[in-house]
């Protein structure tokens, strides 16, 4: 990776605040911090004593590894993924 290459990387993190990361994932801080701690999600960074951020680029690659958990609606209650089917009593997630 060249030096030009690696400055624009690194331009594009930037920390994002936990109001920020509830409104972009649609979930809750409290789920968020749940995720984290059971490794679905990334954890926060100490940014200082009192603030915790997220790397913006963890916070993109989480959303590109839901892309490889999609579930195809098939009707009648059954959801299909990863080759399989399953039928789901409530809409997954």
């Amino acid at each position: 990776m060249s030096e030009n290459e690696r400055v624009e990387e690194q331009a594009t993190v930037r920390l994002m605040r936990w109001p920020e990361v509830e409104e972009i994932t649609g979930l809750s801080r409290s789920t968020l911090a749940n995720m984290a701690a059971n490794g679905r999600f990334p954890e926060p960074v100490q940014v200082s004593a009192h603030i915790t951020a997220f790397l913006s680029t963890e916070v993109a690659a989480w959303f590109q590894e839901l892309k490889a958990r999609r579930v195809h609606y098939q009707g009648a209650g059954t959801w299909k993924r990863h080759g399989t089917s399953a039928q789901q009593s409530a809409t997954p997630i």
